[in-house]
């Protein structure tokens, strides 16, 4: 079963599979969490080499880039209602940072979901943003694609696609997990 989700994809080809990741990952950064790991390995696994990989990562960085800066000029163009802004400064106040930081933090713990609109409302250096952006996301994607291939490299194509399905969910969990952790100790400050 498994084996026929990866081929249904990879049967799509190439430039589908980074159109559909770049508009995954929009999506992800402007509406709603879309799982942008599970599309990012389907996507590697269609080639699991560095070259391919460097295509993808430039795909995700230019896509977290759109998708962010959309939001951050829509709150800023349409500020949000007054006790949500209060909100969100509130709770930037609970994490570990209370700056830009968050946004390298966010790549670990999904502690803050619409980060454009956090750059935007919290008024942080909207450059130095999109640079923890794309510095986060090459070191995550980067390390996540850098797993899978070893696991293509080490295993059978079948058994490969499994485990890489079994890394992707395991750094979900973990995410979770480390975002609710840090969220508790935010609400004991």
């Amino acid at each position: 079963m498994l084996e026929g989700l990866f081929d249904w994809f990879q049967g799509f080809g190439p430039g589908f599979a980074l159109l559909g990741l770049f508009v995954i990952m929009v999506i992800d950064a402007m509406i709603f969490p879309a799982l942008p790991e599970l599309f990012a390995v389907l996507a590697f696994l269609m080639d699991p080499t560095p070259e391919w990989a460097a295509i993808l990562l430039a795909a995700v960085c230019l896509a977290e880039i759109t998708g962010n800066s959309l939001l951050y000029a829509l709150v800023k163009w349409k500020e949000l209602p007054g006790f949500l802004r209060k909100a969100m400064k509130k709770w930037t106040g609970f994490i570990i940072f209370s700056d830009e930081r968050i946004i390298l933090l966010n790549r670990v713990a999904p502690v803050m979901p619409f980060t454009g609109a956090f750059i935007a409302t919290c008024n942080w250096n909207y450059r130095k943003s999109m640079l923890f952006l794309v510095v986060g996301g090459l070191l995550k994607y980067g390390a996540l694609f850098g797993l899978v291939g070893l696991l293509d490299y080490g295993f059978e194509r079948g058994d490969a696609q499994l485990f890489s399905l079994a890394a992707v969910i395991a750094v979900i969990c973990l995410s979770l997990a480390a975002s609710a952790v840090l969220k508790r100790k935010g609400r004991r400050q």
